[in-house]
C-alpha cells in the first residue's frame, strides 16, 4: 500500500509540473493552432490583427501587387508648362530690325544678340528700354513684353527670347548617384527618371535602391525597381524637388522550424514565398508543420478591404496580417510560388503538434526517474536508520 501511495505521490507531482509547464515547453515559437486561435487574436496589445488563409483570389490581390505611393501622392495631370521665370535665369535675347538704320540693324547686321541674367530683385535691362520686371513671367510673356516696348523705338522689331541657364526651375539629385547636383527642368516637363537619368542613374541595383522625393513639406520613399514596374510613380517633377537616392537592400526573416533561421537578403528584384522557405534551407522535416506556413505583414488597408470586403478598420496607418499557407495541400506550392515577399515580413514555420507532445513526453520520463530515484533513497535510510 505504501509503494501505491508513492507512486501516487510520484504521479501527482509530475502532472502538476506538467500543468504549471506546459504553456513554457522548449519551442521556436508559437504553434499553428495559438497563431490562428481567436482568444491569442483579440488579446494582442496592437487593435487586432487579422489572419488570411492563402488561396488563389488572395495571392492574385496581394501578391504581386506594387506601392503606387508617388503616384498617389506627388502626381500632376500633366507636365509642367509654362514654368515662369526665376531669380538666377539666365536669357539669350535677340531683336531684329526690318530696316538697316534702325537702333540695332545696319547694312552688316540686321539686328542685335545679348545675354542677360535676371538679377536680385527680378529684372532685366534691355538697352533703350530699360529695367524689365522678368522673374514670375513666362518667357514667351517677356519675349512679348519687350517687343512691345520697342515698337516705338526701333524698325518694326522683332525679338527672340531662349532660356539658356534655368536655375529657378531646377531640382535637385543627391546621394547614391553618379553625378550630383541640381538640374533643370525643361519647358515640357521632367519625370522623376529622367532626373536621376540626367544624375548618371544610381550607383547599385534597382530593388536596392531606395527614392525619396521631398516636395515642399512632405516627403516619400519608394524602391527605383518600382518607378519603372508602376510607371504612374514616374510622375513629373516642379521646382525645388529634392530628390535622395540611398542604398537600402531589402531583407526579410524565416524562423520556426526551418534548417537555417536568419534574416537573409533579397538577392533578385522578387522574392518568393517558395523561394524564401528554401532559402532558409527547408523544412525541418522532423520538426515543422507543413500546414503552418505564415507571412506576417504590416498590409496596405485598401489590399485588406480587397481581400477582406466585411473587415472594418480600427484605426489609421498599415493593417497586421498573418497569411497562413498549408503546403500538405499540392496547390499549396503553386501559391508559394506566386506569393511575393516584401521588404521586413517575417516568414514562420510552425512545429508540428506531435513534436511539442513528444518533449513533453520526454519531460514527463525525465521527471519520473527523479521521483523513483528520490523513492528508492528513502528506502535506503530507512533500511540504515533501522540497523
Amino acid at each position: 500500500m505504501k509503494s501505491v501511495a508513492k507512486l501516487r505521490i510520484g504521479c501527482s507531482a509530475v502532472l502538476a509540473l506538467w500543468l504549471a509547464g506546459c504553456s513554457s515547453l522548449p519551442s521556436d515559437g508559437p504553434s499553428a493552432m495559438a497563431i490562428s486561435s481567436e482568444k491569442v487574436e483579440t488579446s494582442l496589445p496592437i487593435d487586432s490583427y487579422l489572419i488570411v488563409q492563402l488561396d488563389e483570389p488572395v495571392v492574385r490581390t496581394v501578391g504581386p501587387w506594387r506601392p503606387h505611393t508617388f503616384a498617389d501622392r506627388f502626381a500632376i495631370r500633366s507636365g509642367p508648362r509654362g514654368q515662369p521665370l526665376g531669380i538666377g535665369d539666365t536669357l539669350d535675347i535677340r531683336i531684329l530690325e526690318a530696316g538697316d538704320n534702325g537702333l540695332f540693324a545696319n547694312t552688316q547686321t540686321r539686328g542685335t544678340q545679348f545675354q542677360v541674367q535676371i538679377d536680385e530683385t527680378g529684372n532685366i535691362f534691355v538697352p533703350y528700354v530699360g529695367r524689365m520686371r522678368a522673374a514670375g513671367r513666362s518667357s514667351e510673356a517677356l519675349r512679348q513684353a519687350i517687343q512691345d516696348a520697342l515698337a516705338d523705338k526701333a524698325i518694326q522689331p522683332q525679338v527672340m527670347l531662349g532660356v539658356t541657364g534655368n536655375q529657378a526651375n531646377a531640382a535637385v539629385v543627391v546621394g547614391d548617384v553618379a553625378k550630383p547636383g541640381k538640374y533643370p527642368l525643361n519647358v515640357g516637363g521632367t519625370r522623376l527618371l529622367d532626373m536621376v537619368a540626367l544624375a548618371g542613374g544610381s550607383r547599385f541595383t534597382t530593388y536596392e535602391t531606395t527614392v525619396t522625393l521631398k516636395r515642399k513639406a512632405e516627403s516619400a520613399s519608394i524602391l527605383l525597381e518600382d518607378l519603372v514596374l508602376v510607371p504612374n510613380n514616374n510622375v513629373y517633377l516642379v521646382p525645388d524637388d529634392e530628390i535622395l537616392l540611398t542604398f537600402a537592400p531589402q531583407t526579410y526573416t524565416i524562423l520556426g522550424s526551418v534548417a537555417r533561421p536568419s534574416e537573409i537578403k533579397f538577392e533578385t528584384k522578387t522574392v518568393t514565398l517558395a523561394e524564401a522557405v528554401a532559402r532558409g534551407g527547408g523544412l525541418n522535416t522532423l520538426a515543422a508543420d507543413a500546414s503552418g506556413i505564415f507571412v506576417f505583414r504590416f498590409e496596405e488597408p485598401h489590399l485588406v478591404k480587397a481581400i477582406r470586403p466585411d473587415w472594418q478598420p480600427k484605426g489609421p496607418g498599415k493593417i497586421p496580417v498573418v497569411y497562413r499557407l498549408n503546403l500538405l495541400e499540392p496547390k499549396g506550392l503553386f501559391l508559394a510560388r506566386q506569393m511575393w515577399l516584401r521588404d521586413k515580413d517575417i516568414v514562420y514555420v510552425a512545429t508540428a503538434p506531435a513534436v511539442e507532445f513528444a518533449k513533453f513526453l520526454d519531460i514527463v520520463g525525465k521527471t519520473t526517474a527523479v521521483v523513483r530515484g528520490g523513492t528508492g533513497v528513502a528506502r535506503d535510510i530507512q533500511v540504515l536508520n533501522k540497523n
